[in-house]
């Protein structure tokens, strides 16, 4: 019994790599809930290990004032529940920021103290594999294949799902590996040092330029740290970190996706737009936020035409891509305040371990990590959080801030102190047990709907209808508190509505309303539903319900293409153009509603019209 306690630590630190690798072919999104369940079953492996160190009181403070905002904001939030139970794809409601702060805590107790120095070692093998393993999907994905599935239009992730968060997966890996050193010419140190290398190779081939900047900080602290260690001059060191800028340089160049994607500013423009329209959202908002999972609902009353011009509509935003942003969405201003003040009281638990640390390889392994974990917060300023990398980083945090726990006052020389001395840390424990399990309980059923979600949304494009309807009755039944399953289906059968199947559009309808009753301030959710309408014929309800979403987002290009046919279906051509034509003065790349406007043209006799509107959609093809 004692022997599998004792290996408790170390599946938590496997499981904690593994989350990094778990995908689950076939389903939706294969991405995120069966990383969540990988994390949470390392949190009860940590829970259940002997005792280890602890987090010092003050971030204990912090962070229990940080939770306590956060559940404070889910409440005044416009959809509590939704805030609560948290929004596709991320679901980072209570149950995701829960495990967070859990990994947090077991990182402290599995890696901190005197007792996680010799852990390191189990953890630099763990992520060696999880980086090689990474590398070789990373590698195919670049060549062009898709080992792993996923649409040829969308940028792969490798088991990440994210290019960003392959990248940053990737730095990470090579920060502790870099930060760790090999154990000598030994097939771990070899293993060590394979990981190293493919964990960077990782963040080159994501193409991501915040991954980069981050592996580029990584990489030359550790080479300053090594060079220092061995006593080089400081010319000699300024050489050595030339060399090591130059070497990945030239790497990137010599990766296509890398380049394209490093000397490309498609994406720059369009996040600063974002972060000015979020400021908007956050003046308004300032105090508690919009809620965590609540900015996806309230941001597209922010944008403007700038953003139709240049972003569309066509991707919903569900994150401003950045930390601090993140924040103030979330909780507003004193949710800021108390994750820097976090921040702080964790630097400063750092500092003060580096201080009373005697071993120059223990000072220079957390030194690099607390500069790897730097750099990955430097690279969340343009990103967004996700527990494939959000929660190995909070595992990584809490093993640097943790400290050893001291030996109550008086236990173990009477009975009464010893037992009580158990009893106090015996009644957390079985609480935390409890937690956990009740955590399982959501996330398994809640994993396990993936599969029948992806299964309808297959089954809706291919016709299936009734397959379609049965596959999302069942994963509702795995995920019932979800409002975004209602979502997702409506918006799977709202496709083939479109094209004429009046049966999907009555499916749209019924999951609509769904929807709608759970987020009412779901733009994505009143579109499925009002496109429900108008193609199973009750063209009244959708132009009323257009009516009311493009007050709330008037600078919604589809909403006005949608609106322009209803307008068309109940006689009022007028007002059908007038949409039509506004919607193609929003987006002037769209050739959507010159199509609409060609076949209304035509279907009113305006043969010059209709040609003039056929020729301009014909120019706008592929832009």
């Amino acid at each position: 019994m004692e022997r599998a306690i004792s290996r408790l630590p170390g599946a938590c630190i496997i499981l904690m790599a593994a989350s990094l690798l778990a995908f689950q072919p076939g389903g939706l999104f294969r991405f995120v809930w069966v990383k969540l369940v990988v994390v949470i079953l390392a949190v009860l492996a940590g829970l259940l290990s002997p005792v280890g160190a602890r987090l010092p009181l003050a971030v204990k403070a912090v962070t229990a004032a940080c939770v306590l905002w956060i559940a404070v904001a889910m409440l005044l939030s416009d959809t509590p529940l939704a805030s609560i139970s948290g929004r596709w794809p991320r679901y980072e409601g209570l149950l995701t920021l829960a495990v967070y702060v859990a990994v947090f805590a077991t990182g402290a107790k599995v890696l901190g103290g005197s007792a996680g120095a010799p852990r390191r070692t189990l953890l630099s093998l763990s992520l060696a594999v999880a980086g090689i393993a990474l590398f070789v999907i990373a590698a195919l994905e670049g060549a062009g294949l898709r080992p792993l599935g996923g649409a040829e239009d969308v940028r792969p992730g490798a088991t990440l799902g994210n290019a960003t968060d392959q990248g940053l997966a990737g730095c990470v890996i090579a920060g502790v590996l870099a930060a760790q050193g090999g154990p000598g010419n030994t097939w771990q140190g070899w293993l060590c040092r394979a990981g190293l290398l493919a964990g960077a190779g990782v963040a080159v081939l994501s193409g991501s330029r915040a991954a980069l900047a981050a592996l580029l900080v990584v990489a030359l602290f550790a080479a300053f740290t090594w060079m220092a260690g061995r006593s080089w001059s400081p010319l000699k060191i300024a050489a050595g970190a030339a060399a090591a800028a130059a070497g990945i340089a030239v790497v990137v160049l010599l990766v296509p996706a890398a380049r394209d994607r490093l000397l490309s500013a498609g994406t720059v423009d369009g996040r600063w737009l974002l972060w000015d329209r979020t400021l908007g959202l956050i003046a308004d908002h300032s105090v508690s936020g919009v809620g965590p999972s609540g900015f996806v609902d309230a941001f597209p009353a922010y944008v403007n035409g700038e953003w139709a011009r240049t972003v569309g509509d066509s991707f919903p935003a569900d994150s401003p891509h950045s930390w601090p942003l993140q924040a103030l969405a979330a909780g507003g201003f004193p949710l800021l305040v108390l994750v820097l003040a976090l921040i702080a009281v964790s630097v400063i638990a750092v500092i003060r371990r580096l201080q009373e640390t005697p071993v120059a390889a223990d000072r220079r392994y957390l030194t690099v990590v607390l500069v790897t974990l730097a750099a990955y917060a430097l690279a969340l300023l343009t990103h967004f959080t996700s527990i494939g990398t959000t929660g190995l980083v909070a595992f990584l945090c809490g093993g640097l801030v943790g400290s050893d726990v001291g030996t109550p006052a008086g236990a173990g020389n009477r009975f009464i102190p010893a037992y009580a001395a158990w009893k106090m840390r015996a009644v957390p424990r079985l609480a935390g047990v409890v937690l956990v399990l009740a955590a399982l309980a959501v996330a398994v059923p809640a994993a396990l709907a993936e599969w029948p979600m992806g299964a309808g949304v297959r089954a809706a494009a291919a016709g299936n209808n009734a397959g379609a309807q049965q596959a999302f009755v069942q994963a509702r039944q795995f995920r019932p508190w979800d409002s975004d399953t209602a979502l997702l289906a409506a918006q799977a059968f709202a496709g083939p509505a479109t094209a004429g199947d009046r049966e999907a559009a009555r499916y749209a309808v019924e999951w609509g309303r769904l929807a709608r009753e759970r987020t009412p301030g779901s733009q994505e959710a009143g579109t499925a539903l009002a496109l429900g309408y108008l193609y199973s014929g009750d063209v009244p309800a959708a132009k009323d319900l257009l009516d009311a979403l493009v007050a709330d987002a008037p600078y919604s290009t589809a909403l006005y293409v949608h609106r322009g046919v209803a307008q068309f279906g109940l006689g009022r051509p007028a007002e059908a153009i007038a949409d039509l034509e506004h919607a193609a003065s929003l987006d002037p790349t769209l050739e959507t509603p010159w199509r609409i406007l060609a076949n209304i043209h035509q279907r009113l006799g305006h043969a010059q019209e209709a040609l003039a509107a056929s020729q301009r959609a014909d120019s706008l093809v592929g832009n």
